[in-house]
């Protein structure tokens, strides 16, 4: 039998979590058998990444597609939210739907794999046993952006959004035959808000960079995620607004690293004295090598953040929230504060040698517990459990 993958997150390059967990899934995956991969291309995706790809692949099948454009995108929302009403889709998953690589499914026989919330699109009307790997459980995640909407408007589209959100999940549970999550608390949430059972959970997992030294600076703080992601970006402001302006006081200085940063954003973050805005790089160990501790304050979201493992690999000690810092055993890496200004406090109250024992202590979790190959084993053995790989040699076929 068969086995296909499908991904609506095109996993070059991995500029930030979505992709680092759809290519070590990947990856994992073709370890043990052929497959035919189906992947919707981002809007700048290039023919080399895609060939990239395929080497990162080797006996994987791999079709990629571009995402079918909405026929009413001229109108701008009052044209995409009554198309993406009308086939019951959320509008970000709508944008990343193709109708020719669903057309392509239908052909297909024996498993699926969907992974990612959008990839969900594609479960209706297949012939497969699918398993979808879900990154959160919308129910709860959509409700969170309704109590963070700013206004009233906003808050009306973030209650349009929880509603499809919810309902085009509980119709995708229905069509997949096992489903798995990120997190303990996320399992929690699968089953309040569905009544469904996680069949496995599979954490996120960051693989240890290579020949990385850090040389920490005293004082020298980080953050490290997506401009992009509203909750990042909220979960920033407050720590600027709550809790910076003790830390700068005291001498610190605070790097942001990630993708998405636009102007505006650019000028308004870089209005606090003591911020320096580097966006995104290609490589993060020549920044994180200078930096002596890391913020999370995210305040809403769920399953385990990439992010946070990422710093944790490079040695960083971590002062988060609890929601920055879910799925992450107690550990003496991490510091969790519910405010910006407990966790600055803590950082206030770290000694330098008490930064040292978190930063060896950060390195030691990640290989233990959230290492690349530690991944690979878990979701193999997952798959076999549940029906999706054999065990032994290769499968027949992709």
């Amino acid at each position: 039998m068969g086995l296909t993958v499908v991904s609506t997150y095109f996993p070059l390059p991995t500029d930030r979590g979505d992709p680092v967990r759809v290519l070590m899934i990947l990856r994992a995956i073709a370890l043990t058998r052929p497959y035919t991969l189906r992947v919707v291309r981002r809007p700048d995706t290039t023919d080399a990444q895609v060939d990239e790809l395929r080497a990162l692949l080797p006996g994987v099948r791999v079709y990629d597609y571009q995402a079918t454009p909405y026929r009413s995108d001229r109108l701008g929302p009052l044209g995409r939210y009554p198309e993406s009403f009308a086939v019951g889709l959320p509008p970000w998953v709508r944008t990343r739907y193709s109708r020719e690589l669903h057309a392509d499914l239908f052909s297909d026989t024996g498993s699926g794999i969907a992974i990612g919330e959008a990839a969900a699109a594609y479960l209706p009307g297949t012939r497969l046993r699918w398993h979808w790997d879900k990154a959160n459980v919308l129910a709860a995640s959509s409700e969170q952006d309704i109590a963070e909407a700013p206004n009233p408007v906003h808050r009306m589209r973030a209650r349009y959004l929880a509603g499809i959100s919810t309902r085009f999940e509980e119709r995708s549970l229905a069509h997949c035959a096992t489903v798995s999550v990120t997190s303990e608390e996320e399992a929690h949430r699968l089953h309040g808000r569905h009544g469904r059972v996680a069949d496995f959970i599979l954490a996120s997992c960051v693989p240890l960079p290579v020949d990385h030294l850090p040389r920490p600076q005293p004082g020298r703080l980080v953050w490290l995620s997506s401009f992009a992601y509203l909750p990042n970006l909220l979960g920033l402001r407050r720590f600027l607004d709550e809790g910076w302006e003790r830390l700068h006081r005291a001498g610190y200085q605070l790097t942001l690293i990630g993708s998405g940063l636009t102007d505006p954003v650019r000028d308004e973050l870089a209005s606090h004295p003591g911020v320096e805005l580097l966006g995104f790089v290609d490589d993060l160990r020549p920044v994180l090598a200078l930096a002596s501790a890391a913020v999370v304050p995210v305040f809403s979201g769920a399953g385990v953040k990439l992010k946070t493992l990422t710093l944790l690999a490079h040695g960083l000690p971590v002062f988060s929230t609890p929601v920055g810092a879910e799925g992450v055993p107690p550990s003496e890496a991490v510091s969790r504060g519910q405010t910006p200004a407990e966790i600055a406090d803590a950082i206030l109250g770290t000694s330098p040698m008490q930064l040292h024992r978190m930063a060896t202590a950060a390195v030691d979790l990640v290989s233990r517990q959230f290492s690349a190959r530690q991944f690979e084993i878990h979701l193999i053995e997952s798959l076999r459990r549940t029906g999706y790989l054999r065990v032994g040699a290769l499968d027949e076929g992709a």
